[in-house]
């Protein structure tokens, strides 16, 4: 039994890897992942003055050197994927490496395996955010203090994390604040040194980090950047709408409802042994350091006025860990030894966790990210790299400029921070043209008077892609270029613009109208191909039965074609 059982956890974790790759490259990108990616490229690409950006080492060390020289914006997002990848095995790893069991060893394999089965670290532990790096810096801290404290070494690694940590993330404090304060005022069994040495080791490794990376900022001249975006997250503490976290901590109950019920039963335990043993129970021996680690989670969860879903990461390895780590205490020998228990706790198993588990993994093979990576592709023909800004609030085509400094479009709890100064997006339009807007949820926040904006200078192509250009009345008329490039004029019967053919697979399928028109621009005939077009007024003049439409066109093409049916609230889906 021992060795089917080794077998099938073995099997189970090949499996889960080759399923692990399959949804890193096709899962949907989530809004935050392509503004970290375009944030990435900014730095990479020495913009920084021009377009506003955060210094973080996760954009400016984990992306920076994928962003630098790619030309595509896919080849920055795939391979960024595969790095989170990576990230995410090594948190697994962590985890199980934190339960004191020895990776090799049976009950090795069923931690290990149980870290690779928690349903929120597949919703979101390989995103492209900063969060995954966060989580795996908490766990080398721990893993080095809990499993392995002998020493001074496990005091200067923490030192170091703890300050190279809130380079990573601003909340990283959070963890790193109460765990480095228990570590320094509880030492770890086993240690033989004294206070004074561990603390004097711990401000080593974290003066040693300090000063390290301070130089690298420098001299990559991004400390007054990394300076000016932490005055702004301290200042903007106090500001936007706050929500409760009953959303995020609701996934958990459709989820992992097996750990749930582990970790309720595992805090009550906890509470009863301090109650009867008083003091004596405050040790490093047994589940309570992992309880008071999970409950730094649930607090730093709490105290966030944006809890959202993704911060379920800084709370359920934890969850795990405070569960493993009591259940292992003799409670599952206690179950399995009774052959009674034994088909219930398998059938707990099976139900209250695989299933679940199986469920919240698999619905993501249905949120792909084909589309998204369509309209990357098709934005960047339809553009020039030096010239032809794209507008979409998000950051979707990171090698393609946007069209201010304050670019970004945040989630709604909280307004721009174009509008926190003041600037609106229509004047922000009107100033530096985009050549493609993109529009999704977070455009769909702007005001009514920035959507008229919009429909006044651009046409749609597809419901979520929008390029530059006008309809004019039958017969033609006057229109105004306000970026120049290369416009193709038809009839609009044959502009390909939404709403001119039949709708769904039967539009993509019907034979494409010519579209030419007899006529004149500016008094010169018409061409068939696109003209080149300079900022200014122009006029059209084409048969009284013809109305003619002007498309944008970019700097190669000669005609976009039909693009079909879709949806600009699903270009991203925000949480599902």
């Amino acid at each position: 039994m021992n060795r089917a059982l080794t077998l099938i956890l073995l099997l189970s974790l090949a499996g889960l890897i080759w399923f692990s790759h399959r949804l890193a490259g096709v899962r949907i990108y989530h809004a935050d992942e392509c503004q970290n990616v375009s944030m990435a490229r900014i730095i990479a690409t020495g913009q920084t003055k021009a377009f506003y950006t955060e210094a973080g080492l996760f954009q400016t060390g984990v992306l920076g050197w994928l962003a630098r020289g790619a030309t595509q914006s896919a080849d920055i997002f795939v391979p960024a994927r595969f790095v989170m990848l990576e990230i995410f095995w090594l948190n697994v790893v962590l985890i199980a490496l934190a339960t004191g069991e020895r990776l090799l060893s049976r009950r090795g394999l069923i931690a290990l395996v149980g870290a690779a089965t928690l349903a929120p670290l597949w919703d979101f532990g390989f995103e492209i955010r900063p969060d995954n790096l966060l989580l795996c810096g908490v766990l080398l801290i721990w893993c080095a203090v809990r499993v392995r404290p002998k020493g001074l070494q496990p005091y200067v690694i923490a030192g170091a994390l703890a300050v190279g940590l809130q380079f990573v993330a601003f909340k990283a404090i959070a963890f790193t604040l109460p765990i480095s304060a228990a570590i320094l005022a509880f030492p770890p069994p086993g240690q033989r040194a004294s206070r004074r040495k561990l603390a004097f080791a711990w401000a080593a490794g974290a003066l040693g980090m300090c000063v390290l990376i301070r130089l690298a900022y420098g001299a990559a001249g991004l400390w007054e950047l990394y300076m000016a975006d932490l005055g702004r997250v301290l200042g903007d503490a106090t500001k936007g709408n706050r929500f409760g976290p009953w959303e995020a901590l609701g996934r958990l109950l459709g989820e992992t409802p097996l750990l749930l019920a582990f970790m309720a039963a595992a805090l009550v335990a906890a509470a009863a042994d301090l109650r009867r043993r008083g003091k004596a129970a405050v040790t490093w021996d047994g589940p309570l350091p992992e309880a008071l680690l999970f409950l730094c989670g649930l607090v730093a969860l709490l105290i966030n006025p944006a809890p959202e879903p993704y911060n379920l990461l800084h709370l359920v390895p934890y969850a795990f860990l405070f569960a493993f780590r009591y259940a292992a205490s003799g409670l599952l020998k206690e179950i399995w030894g009774r052959l009674a228990l034994r088909p219930v706790f398998v059938a707990l198993l099976v139900f209250a966790y695989l299933i679940p588990f199986g469920l919240a993994t698999r619905r993501h093979l249905g949120f792909t990210n084909y589309h998204q990576e369509a309209r990357m592709r098709l934005a960047e023909e339809l553009t020039d790299p030096a010239r032809d800004p794209v507008y979409d609030g998000i950051g979707m085509v990171p090698t393609r400029a946007s069209i201010h400094f304050w670019w970004v479009l945040p989630n709604g709890n909280r307004p721009s921070l174009a509008e926190e100064r003041g600037l609106r997006v229509r004047d922000m339009l009107a100033a530096r043209p985009a050549a493609v807007f993109i529009p999704n949820y977070r455009t769909d926040w702007l005001p009514e008077a920035d959507h008229a904006f919009i429909r006044e200078r651009y046409v749609s192509l597809t419901d979520d892609f929008w390029v530059l250009g006008k309809v004019l009345p039958a017969g033609g008329g006057t229109f105004e270029v306000v970026h120049p490039g290369r416009y193709r004029i038809s009839s609009l019967e044959g502009s390909d613009l939404a709403g001119t053919y039949p709708g769904g697979l039967a539009g993509l399928m019907a034979p494409a109208v010519e579209g030419s028109v007899i006529g004149t621009l500016d008094g010169v005939p018409l061409s068939k191909h696109p003209v080149e077009l300079l900022v200014g007024t122009h006029r059209v003049e084409t048969k009284p039965d013809c109305q003619p439409a002007v498309v944008w066109m970019g700097p190669r093409q000669e005609r976009i074609g039909r693009l079909g049916d879709s949806d600009h609230r699903f270009l991203f889906v925000r949480w599902y």
